[in-house]
């Protein structure tokens, strides 16, 4: 057996990217809710990663569970979180600058890429996941999916 120190060699040796949760999550599901749609209308000084997604996510608690579980995984704290929702006309709000945006949904993706500058795009990290609340709980490949979705943005928030 190798002890974590020798493991992590190994693994760096192999290319195999090692990740730790720094933060502990919500206790609680329902804590998790509000929470998300409290930071809808609070904006960080300085936004790290942008989570945009359509109207009416915040109420969704499957999928603010999974955001609370994925901002855990990118070990990102919330203050420099900036999450965005397009509004009931189906208008967008402003994309704030920041190095990574998680797109929820490819309809919501496709609606705010298109007001990123060329240039923003080419420097900026972006993600686009399909929230399927059923398939992740099922499914070890939708979840593997995920995972890869997110290795980038982990690699985008490690280097800033």
């Amino acid at each position: 057996m190798l002890d974590d120190g020798r493991r992590l060699e190994v693994l760096a040796a192999l290319g195999v990217d090692v990740y730790r949760l720094r933060q502990a999550g919500p206790a609680n599901v329902a804590l998790a809710v509000p929470a998300f749609a409290e930071q809808l209308t609070s904006a960080p000084a300085t936004a790290r990663l942008v989570v945009a997604s359509a109207h009416g996510a915040s109420r969704e608690p499957r999928l603010a569970r999974l955001l609370a579980q994925i901002q855990r995984a990118l070990g990102v704290a919330d203050a420099v979180v900036r999450r965005i929702e397009t509004s009931a006309d189906g208008s967008l709000a402003q994309l704030p600058d920041a190095p990574a945006y998680l797109m929820i949904g490819t309809a919501t993706a496709r609606a705010y890429s298109a007001h990123l500058s060329i240039e923003r795009q080419n420097s900026a990290t972006l993600a686009v996941i399909d929230f399927d609340a059923a398939g992740l709980a099922r499914e070890a490949g939708a979840r593997r999916a995920l995972w890869q979705l997110l290795k980038p943005l982990v690699r985008r928030l490690r280097e800033d």
